[in-house]
């Protein structure tokens, strides 16, 4: 199959319709209690993706950042992005929604066999009652709308979350769910309490660009971050940093920080992205000799 070819698939799996799809098809499995065959359908995608099946089946969450039509347009963006690229692995890296397409047919059959004994460690924590699916006609405007008014007011980075992946707050969710999760996309979420990223110690990945977060001393215990974007906020202070000893991609663009001495302790650091910030000359200086491939 041709890049062409595997883009051209992958945009018409990726539409919001089909995820919709996939993710009520999901939470049904889930509310019916066939933990077996959920197992089942994680089997079939591991190859394309690495779901990190353990013995205590915390996947459910990962399940739902792959599918939930929340994520469509970061996926669609990244795959468009691919395969400017000419990036047929990375496109590979998107190929397990094929497998999917009849996904109601496969759960049917699935559910037909006697179901293995399996129960998830968290089945307490997620109350799916509640959960409602993007509207697909919702115009462009009104989801906008909806988006400005959560950023006026602001919120933790706890309630971004249950807002990303089933948009409301109004719903049972353990906090300790997200340890199962190692990327997070939350640009102009509205942020500007950071309770409840403690809990995202697997975090690899994290986006929190255009939020208005102040404060990161809650992402101390966050040791494998390896890229995090914390640019367009209100951060003066990045002592926490000092202990994400694994980082090597920061971006702290169009922030009012002035001292990043403490940077330099972090062997792993590869590049930083200062733009728009106030920071002396000589600690750039400092960086870039340090090898650290410096953007101001």
């Amino acid at each position: 199959m041709t890049i062409t070819d595997l883009h051209s698939k992958l945009k018409a799996a990726y539409t919001n319709i089909n995820l919709n799809k996939i993710t009520v098809t999901l939470i049904q499995l889930y509310q019916s209690e066939q933990w077996g065959t959920l197992r089942r359908i994680v089997e079939m995608i591991n190859e394309s993706v690495d779901m990190n099946i353990d013995p205590e089946g915390k996947f459910f969450s990962r399940l739902m950042m792959l599918y939930h039509p929340d994520r469509g347009n970061f996926h669609r963006n990244e795959i468009d992005k691919l395969a400017a690229e000419q990036n047929y692995n990375g496109l590979l890296g998107y190929s397990h929604i094929l497998l999917l397409g009849r996904i109601e047919e496969i759960a049917a059959t699935l559910t037909s066999f006697e179901d293995i004994d399996y129960s998830p460690v968290y089945d307490w924590d997620i109350n799916l009652d509640g959960f409602t699916i993007v509207n697909t006609r919702e115009t462009e405007e009104q989801t906008a709308k909806k988006q400005a008014v959560r950023n006026q007011k602001g919120c933790t980075f706890y309630d971004a979350i249950k807002m990303r992946m089933y948009g409301k707050t109004s719903i049972g969710f353990s906090p300790h769910y997200l340890e199962d999760m190692d990327e997070f996309e939350l640009s102009q979420s509205g942020i500007n309490d950071l309770e409840g990223i403690q809990y995202c110690i697997h975090a690899v990945t994290m986006d929190l660009s255009d939020n208005a977060i102040n404060d990161i001393s809650l992402l101390w215990g966050l040791t494998q971050i390896r890229e995090l974007n914390l640019s367009d906020n209100k951060i003066e202070e990045i002592e926490p940093l000092v202990n994400l000893t694994r980082l090597r991609s920061l971006n702290l663009s169009n922030n009012p920080v002035k001292d990043i001495s403490d940077l330099l302790i972090l062997s792993q650091l590869e590049y930083i992205d200062l733009t728009g910030n106030k920071i002396s000359a000589g600690q750039i200086k400092k960086l870039e000799e340090s090898g650290i491939t410096v953007i101001i």
